[in-house]
Parts: C-alpha cells; sequence; structure tokens
C-alpha cells in the first residue's frame, strides 16, 4: 500500500518559492510559464491539480478573490514579482492601456485618442466598449446606422 505524504499548507508552499530580497519586487522562484508570468501547482484535493499565475494566486492571498472579468496587473512591469503591493485589479483596457503608458506595444495608440476620427468625444456618455475591449463611437455608430436605411 502506497504511503501517503503530508502536505503542507498550500499558502506555506506558495511563499516558500518567494524571494523578497529583490529591490521592491518579491520575484517568483519556481516554474515560469512560456509568457513569463510564474505558475503555481496548487494540487488541491477536491479540484485535482490546477495552474494558477503566481501573481493571481497572490492577489487572492492578500485581497480574496479577483472578480470575474478583472485582470490582476503589475504596477512594476515585472512579471514574476508577486508582492500584492505591486499588483492591482483592472480589465483588458485597462490592462493595454497600461501597457501602452509603459511603451509595451506599439498598436495600442488608439486607447489614447480622446476623439473619434471624425471628431466626436471618447466621453462616458458616448463611447460604447466592446467586448474585446475596442472603443467605438456611439454617434458615429448612429450615422452609419442612418446611411444603411
Amino acid at each position: 500500500m502506497k504511503k501517503q505524504r503530508a502536505m503542507k499548507p498550500i499558502d506555506q508552499r506558495f511563499w516558500e518559492k518567494v524571494d523578497k530580497t529583490v529591490d521592491g519586487c518579491w520575484e517568483w522562484r519556481s516554474a515560469i510559464r512560456g509568457n513569463g508570468y510564474g505558475a503555481f501547482f496548487t494540487h488541491l484535493i477536491k479540484e485535482g491539480r490546477k495552474c494558477l499565475g503566481a501573481h493571481r494566486y497572490s492577489w487572492v492571498l492578500a485581497n480574496g478573490p479577483i472578480p470575474e472579468g478583472l485582470w490582476v496587473l503589475h504596477k512594476c512591469d515585472n512579471r514574476i514579482c508577486v508582492n500584492p503591493d505591486h499588483l492591482f485589479l483592472g480589465n483588458r483596457t485597462d490592462n493595454m492601456r497600461d501597457a501602452a503608458k509603459k511603451q509595451r506595444v506599439c498598436t495600442i495608440g488608439k486607447s489614447n485618442l480622446t476623439h473619434c476620427i471624425r471628431g466626436h468625444e471618447f466621453n462616458q456618455a458616448n463611447t460604447y466598449i466592446r467586448p474585446n475591449g475596442h472603443r467605438n463611437c456611439k454617434v458615429c455608430n448612429e450615422i452609419r446606422r442612418e446611411s444603411k436605411k
């Protein structure tokens, strides 16, 4: 009969893989995914082996569950940092704006625009956010609808 070994508490296993000696950032020192983010395997008995983003799990330990549809973003722009003080919540659009502000992407220039191509202001009343995070001008959408009639 196979002997079952005792598992350490999950939060203890997590923090054993973190190096807090790096200047400000707490760096993940275990598995790294191909995209450069830390990977933490939970080994939960009820759910089976589950792989989570290390920064996401750090957020959960410090702040509780991540609301559906939100991402855990890095203030420090260090993908292996799990310091809860360096993390914040945002949606896909927030993530792309943050990346553009930090000059990590060059295809997001439109997120910084304050007006559409016809000059209508992107404000709460006049802006529709598509499911993919892109913005549409409601006035322009109405003009297009009218021209198709």
